[in-house]
């Protein structure tokens, strides 16, 4: 008989009474739980999805920050009938990060990273991206034993609730074997801290019914050596399929086994509030080959020779990525791939390849063992190197394939990607099978890699879940998928990504229905009610895989080719203040979709108003984002694009009229500081900037507010000496016949209108810093003539007026190509913003910013003359997107015996005038700001002027421009 057809059944929607009841959880937690709640259609179906191919659309969004809160949602769920699942990053991949319940997000107080003496140990609260943990290690030549492709991103929540593995991490380095303490919350409230004995002496007389429940499961277990056999055999590769029964036999105490129990449980047993790790060696030698070979088999068997059987080492060989030709045809046209390509033919797969080691010499005798094995596999090409830069390229292409390999799929479809393992020793046979399997079944486009030295497999496919039939060719798949992994190759279904609900209907099938039955009873012991996260992990459903699935419709071509990976969320500095680029991506294609189908008109009304503020007033527009992306996707002009559509008649009348009187609008600003300036000093900081803020809540927000921190630049600049005007001759003056050389500066319209703050060093502004500096190291400075007014046309551009940002860009680079007679003298600006605009939209004059410039030019013709012990340093959006964090290091270092580069902040948030209009926003971005001034620092640079006033206001301590620091500290002694 056909099989019925099965729907992908989205849910678009929360259903009457789930609304009803996350309404009413909401106004249960009001003044118990400190952090955002929301219950509204736009924020809930922001946080519907996660990196996995499903979608469920919460009833109430919570931000939880404490152990108390925690209890609170769990008492107010209970009350409601809710299920809860916690939320750390959302890159899981197999659908564990979503509900139709509570969506219990962790805010910021989850944020504890302590290194013990010694740096053996080290204790990390679950918001810790795992990245920044490993950075902080890193001086030490320790890291934690988890070391997954997304480190990057995800948090160490998920990391221990889901046992997440990694490159280097095998079977014996995951948090299960290198946890040495856990701190979690049961559903009924109680606290229990693994590493406090009062903790667990308590614990063992409050839940001794509990620990006597797991105590039976420990000896039952223990007396079955069939079961004991199969658990062990099951562990001995990477495997996350299920709980982690391997604690019923590796521990006899009861609470010991319960702690090992949460690990790998994926929030459906308690709530894991902190972990403390020990460390493993990070050796600071390293060399690294991208090895190529004539065929999959070869490359296997090179594989197992270095696998050391499959027992992970610190020295040696500590990584072995196998990667299929399929997956190279999708990353081969970026750089660091080109010294590869005369090697690969059709079927050459290719392996990337760690070795490491704690000396010089015994990283030479551990590669020239690597080359000998992959030497008598044929390998066709073996070039080990130790340049630290070519390793990083090439593993962040490895580290990316997941959205690269998503980038590639066609349009409108949703990824899906799972991960398996087999025995190492069946590695050669189990890739060929693997790449059998996915085109039998119409996965062609699907690509293969993974961490081989542990026999893990990861491959990654695509289907558009909105045609009919194509739910019920990926359940085929699945079903065939488990045949060939659990029955056929002993294998694990899931190696690492953790259970959730695209394996859940297949764990009874590759355990067996005894160890099946023994997960049930854990669930009972730790959660009979259900609360946590049900349907992940065991699910009665058998068709639970295939509901829920993701539609992709197509919005917009900037950003059709998302896979909803939540790479970008770090950088972006309103993730978790109202929307990050994954979730006004995710909520642009669904107000597309309900455009399309016309299905819930009321609905796409209420998400294209409610977009507003979350979605396109509080967006920085930033596009670093694009920089974690990586395929390079620009939220950012997705949005500039959408404020563009958005514009009225009279909003663009506005903007005509801004820009055919600029130099009207400039001095009003600049008059407007001025008098703040000189309120101040009549009255305090604090009463002024409670004036403005009242008077923007009267305004509706449409009055800037103006902080202590801007200050009033008086007049324009004009250069000490201005030689010949070329506009008036035609060509600059020859060198020869001044013997100095001619350089075209122009000063942004922010430095123009914003000067240095007050500091005990006596700074210039910069427009006058760059003048003296330009003097100083004997250039002739020409600045263009009436200058108030002068814009490059970026802050029309932002706003989403292009034909603005046209017309006085336009006159801009007229101005600026006559100067420069047509870009034969070297052109220099003061903000990155401007350099960056003025190279996306370029005219005859090259424009280099001022970093680079006086780095290059100017640098080497001054003497400093006196240095700050200490300088804190910001790379603001623009100069992250040029590529300038060498440069602008490099010119604080001259300047100061130490740089702290701030690691807390990405883009400030302050967005041209968005520190005016949303100062929310830059407080928001540089709300840890603090904590990245070291004792002793007085001071801190940055290339824009507006993110030096936002930074001075949220850091303690002034920031100013670069040029000024550097002005200061070449100044002539007197």
């Amino acid at each position: 008989m056909q099989q019925a057809s099965i729907a992908p059944s989205p849910v678009h929607h929360v259903t009457p009474d789930r609304q009803e009841a996350g309404e009413r959880l909401v106004a249960r937690l009001k003044g118990k739980v400190q952090g955002r709640m929301y219950t509204d259609p736009l924020m809930t179906y922001a946080w519907s999805g996660d990196a996995s191919s499903y979608r469920l659309i919460p009833a109430a969004v919570v931000f939880i920050n404490s152990e108390d809160e925690v209890r609170a949602v769990m008492a107010a769920a209970r009350a409601e009938g809710l299920p809860i699942t916690f939320r750390a990053a959302g890159t899981s991949l197999s659908g564990q990060a979503v509900t139709d319940g509570v969506l219990a997000v962790l805010g910021d107080g989850w944020r504890k990273l302590e290194i013990h003496p010694g740096a053996e140990q080290i204790t990390l609260g679950p918001a810790i991206i795992v990245a920044h943990a490993n950075t902080a290690l890193k001086k030490f030549n320790k890291k934690i034993g988890p070391d997954p492709a997304s480190q990057a991103n995800c948090k160490i929540g998920g990391v221990v609730n889901n046992n997440s593995s990694g490159m280097c991490c095998g079977v014996t380095q995951n948090t299960y074997h290198t946890m040495a303490r856990l701190r979690i919350v049961l559903t009924d409230g109680t606290m229990l801290d693994s590493g406090d004995t009062a903790s667990r002496d308590a614990f063992r007389a409050s839940h001794r019914a509990m620990l006597d429940g797991l105590h039976l499961l420990h000896h039952e277990v223990m007396a079955d050596p069939e079961l004991v056999a199969l658990i062990r055999r099951k562990y001995a590769i990477k495997n996350t399929v299920g709980y982690s029964l391997n604690a019923l036999v590796d521990f006899h105490d009861p609470l010991d086994v319960l702690i090992h129990l949460m690990v790998g449980s994926e929030g459906t047993l308690g709530f894991v509030s902190e972990v403390t790790y020990n460390t493993v060696p990070e050796h600071p030698f390293k060399s690294t080959a991208l090895v190529p070979f004539r065929d999959p088999q070869s490359a296997g068997r090179a594989i197992i020779k270095l696998a050391n059987g499959g027992v992970q080492v610190t020295t040696g060989v500590t990584a072995a990525e196998y990667i299929e030709r399929r997956a190279l045809a999708t990353v081969e046209h970026l750089p660091p791939m080109a010294p590869l390509l005369p090697w690969l033919t059709d079927t050459s797969p290719a392996v990337l390849i760690d070795v490491t080691a704690p000396d010089a010499a015994t990283l030479e005798a551990e590669v020239a063992k690597a080359v000998a094995i992959l030497a008598s596999e044929d390998a066709t090409h073996i070039d080990f190197s130790t340049d630290a830069a070519r390793s990083h390229a090439l593993w962040d292409i490895r580290k990316g394939f997941f959205a690269s390999g998503g980038a590639a799929r066609p349009k409108g479809t949703a990824m899906l990607t799972e991960d398996v393992a087999a025995p190492i020793e069946r590695l050669a046979e189990f890739v060929t099978d693997m790449r059998k399997l996915l085109d039998a079944h119409g996965y062609e486009d699907a690509i293969i890699f993974g961490h081989a030295l542990a026999g893990n497999l990861h491959f990654q496919m695509s289907d558009d879940f909105a045609k009919p039939g194509s739910a019920e060719k990926f359940d085929r798949f699945s079903h065939d998928l488990s045949q060939l992994i659990s029955v056929q190759y002993g294998g694990s279904l899931k190696a690492e990504h953790g259970t959730g609900r695209a394996i859940a209907p297949f764990v009874e099938a590759e355990w067996g229905a005894k160890a099946y039955g023994l997960m049930h009873r854990i669930k009972d012991l730790f959660d009979p009610e259900g609360l946590l996260n049900p349907g992940v992990l065991l699910n009665a459903d058998d068709k639970v895989h295939i509901k829920h699935l993701k539609v992709m419709p197509l919005a917009d071509e900037l950003v059709d080719m998302c896979i909803e990976c939540g790479f970008c969320e770090p950088a972006c500095p309103s993730h978790q203040m109202t929307l990050s680029p994954r979730q006004r991506i995710a909520v642009t294609r669904e107000r597309a979709r309900l455009r399309a189908s016309g299905e819930d008109p009321e609905r796409l009304k209420r998400l294209d108003e409610d977009f507003q503020y979350p979605g396109l007033d509080t967006c920085a527009a930033c596009n670093l984002c694009s920089i974690r992306c990586p395929v390079g996707i620009e939220t950012g002009t997705m949005i500039i694009g959408q404020r563009a559509q958005r514009r009225g008649s009279t909003a663009r009348a506005v903007a005509g009229f801004v820009a055919d009187h600029r130099g009207a609008v400039e001095s009003m600003m600049r008059g407007g500081v001025a008098l703040a300036d000189a309120a101040r000093r009549i009255i305090p900081a604090p009463a002024i900037e409670a004036i403005t803020d009242g008077a923007r809540r009267l305004t509706g927000e449409r009055v800037p507010r103006v902080s202590r921190a801007l200050h009033h630049e008086p007049g324009s600049p004009k250069p000490a000496e201005t030689r010949q005007d070329p506009r008036k001759t035609g060509f600059p003056v020859p060198i020869a016949q001044t013997g100095r050389q001619s350089v075209v500066y122009f000063p942004s319209c922010a430095t123009r209108m914003f000067g240095a703050p007050e500091t005990e060093h006596d700074l210039k502004a910069v427009p006058d810093a760059m003048l003296a500096l330009l003097e100083r190291a004997g250039f002739d400075v020409i600045v263009p003539e009436h200058l108030n007014g002068q814009c490059c046309g970026q802050p029309f551009q932002s706003k989403g007026f292009p034909e603005q940002a046209a017309q006085v860009g336009g006159e801009l680079k007229r101005e600026l190509s006559a100067l420069s007679d047509a870009g034969r003298l070297s052109l220099v600006t003061d903000a990155s913003t401007c350099a960056k605009h003025l190279r996306e939209f370029p005219g005859d004059a090259p424009v280099l910013d001022s970093s680079q410039f006086l780095l290059s030019q100017v640098l080497a013709r001054l003497t400093i003359t006196r240095k700050l012990p200490v300088v804190a340093v910001h790379h603001n959006c623009s100069a992250q997107r040029l590529a300038e964090q060498p440069m602008t290091e490099a010119i604080a270092q001259a300047c100061a015996d130490e740089i702290a580069v701030l690691s807390s902040v990405t883009c400030c948030g302050y967005a041209g005038d968005k520190g005016l209009f949303f100062p929310e926003l830059n407080a928001h971005a540089t709300r840890f700001v603090k904590s990245d001034i070291p004792t002793g620092c007085t001071l801190g640079v940055s290339t824009v002027s507006t993110c030096a006033s936002g930074l001075s206001e949220h850091a303690g301590v002034p920031f100013v421009g670069l040029a000024s620091l550097l002005e200061w500290a070449s100044r002539p002694a007197e």
